[in-house]
């Protein structure tokens, strides 16, 4: 099998390690990319080629999705199957409906993980996928080939997903990011609860800051959940202000 893959970021190049243990990958990117031709099985390729491949798929964030499928349009053939890999999937999928030529599969993907947190193994690590323009046994072969990799695929709705990465993939990253701001020390070997913290921090911290910020600009569930961290706040520092208020009161 050959795959064409679009993007080499720092997730394309994570992605590309991995499909290339199994197939031939065509990378195309529009930056100057580190790949030397004939390197393993991966190789870089011009956009019409890639396009072409028998599975395309589309590592960018979303605000580079439209312009890419635009220009793939041309390129692709009837049957190949399509995958963008965006954290958020309702405004993608539409996007795809729009630009992808009938006869060619779609599949919406959001890995909840990163380069980070599956640095070790992809094993028990979840992937989402959201059916848009795809036979079901073609979905049931890619549900079986990310189970051969150990990874635990989660078929939803485009909404479905969007309201679940906002209330946990988004809060995680934000609390992360937000620790991560603050100007504390460091601590070893304190408590279990500080150890989680400190790994949240660091692993918000070494992902992809354009895709932490299109979870909140192309996800609108992404709002309600930082008006309610706001309130939260607020809330909580007005209890620890007023003296003689007991826990549940106020």
């Amino acid at each position: 099998m050959t795959i064409g893959l679009i993007g080499y970021g720092r997730f394309g190049k994570f992605l590309a390690h991995h499909l290339a243990k199994s197939a031939t990958v065509y990378v195309y990117d529009r930056r100057p990319a580190a790949i030397r031709l004939g390197k393993g099985r991966i190789h870089r390729a011009a956009l019409p080629l890639v396009a072409s491949r028998e599975v395309v798929i589309l590592a960018l964030p979303v605000s580079s999705l439209r312009p890419a499928l635009k220009a793939i349009r041309p390129h692709l053939r009837a049957g190949t199957l399509v995958l963008d890999v965006c954290a958020a999937k309702v405004t993608p999928a539409r996007w795809m409906r729009e630009l992808i030529p009938r006869g060619v599969r779609i599949l919406g993907t959001h890995p909840l993980f990163g380069p980070s947190s599956a640095r070790e193994s992809l094993k028990g690590k979840r992937i989402v996928l959201c059916p848009v323009r795809i036979p079901r046994r073609m979905l049931a072969a890619v549900r079986r080939v990310l189970r051969r990799k150990g990874l635990v695929p989660l078929v939803m709705t485009e909404e479905a997903h969007d309201l679940l990465v906002a209330e946990t993939v988004f809060l995680t990253q934000y609390t992360g990011r937000l620790l991560h701001c603050l100007p504390v020390g460091v601590w070893d070997h304190v408590t279990p609860n500080y150890a989680a913290l400190r790994r949240m921090m660091e692993t918000a911290a070494g992902d992809s800051w354009e895709t932490f910020a299109d979870m909140v600009r192309h996800n609108p569930h992404t709002f309600p959940v930082l008006r309610a961290l706001g309130k939260g706040h607020t809330s909580l520092e007005r209890r620890l202000r007023t003296p003689g208020v007991k826990r549940g009161e106020g």
